[in-house]
């Protein structure tokens, strides 16, 4: 997605999630489903497009920044929080 291309993706896993409807989702265990998946990608300029377009959109906010600063914040609520022994 960020690279601007088309996104096929699992249907289920998490990367539907993280995909949104930015991918077309398709079916892991079937080779008829990719295959058709990627045929699609391959065949229809509009729904690339689509894709991509939605794509930037859905990564705009997924910065390395954003991400050190979340971890930041589980680091330091780990480090006011620590469990105790035998626990």
């Amino acid at each position: 997605m960020a690279s601007g291309c088309p996104v096929l993706t699992a249907d289920r896993f998490g990367t539907k999630e993280i995909a949104g409807d930015a991918a077309l989702l398709v079916n892991p265990e079937s080779v008829e489903a990719i295959a058709a998946g990627m045929q699609r990608l391959a065949n229809e300029p509009e729904l690339r497009g689509r894709l991509i377009a939605a794509g930037a959109e859905r990564v705009r906010p997924l910065t390395w920044a954003r991400c050190a600063e979340q971890t930041l914040q589980v680091l330091e609520n780990i480090a006011a929080h620590p469990r105790r022994k035998g626990r």
